[in-house]
Formats: C-alpha cells, structure tokens, sequence
C-alpha cells in the first residue's frame, strides 16, 4: 500500500520559518488520510484533483512540484502504518 506525504516547499530566506534557519526548503507537514494499492494510483488520484498542476510523476520519481498557491507538494510513499492527519482532496 502507498500514501501521499504533504510538505510545504518554504520560499522565505530568513525569518523564523525561512528556509535559512530551518536548514531546507521542504517542511514535512503530515500524510493524507487515504491509501492506495499502487504507486500509479496514487498519481491518478493527485493528477485527478490537482489539474492546474503537472502529473505527480511527471519526473518519473513520484513527487510533485509544489502548488504555486498552497506551496504544497506531495510525494508517494510506501504505507508502514503511519498515522496520517491530512485530509484528502476535496470533492468540490
């Protein structure tokens, strides 16, 4: 089974939350509640309900770019029971 992790791609240099400090520009945020039985349905489901944005696997390494708007990111992962505190995509 596969999930998505959601990261925050951090644009700031300084500041409290700038990437400067935190010592990168992906902050882990959580997982989506949601599994899937294939990594490749797992990027049909993001693909589905992000169509603004590129295929999830669009560099062959199943990670998204990050949503210029949310500056969010998702990356497919294998499922080890991790407790996941995301919502899925909304219907709408």
């Amino acid at each position: 089974m596969y999930v998505l992790e959601v990261l925050k791609f951090i644009d700031e240099r300084d500041g409290e939350e700038g990437w400067l400090r935190l010592g990168t520009k992906l902050k882990h945020i959580g997982y989506m509640k949601g599994r899937f039985r294939t990594k490749k349905d797992a990027v049909l489901y993001y693909d589905k309900h992000n169509p603004h944005m590129r295929s999830l696997n669009a560099h062959n390494e199943y990670i998204s770019d990050y949503d210029p708007k949310t500056f969010l990111l998702y990356i497919v992962r294998k499922d080890y029971g991790i407790y996941a505190t995301i919502e899925s995509f909304n219907v709408d």
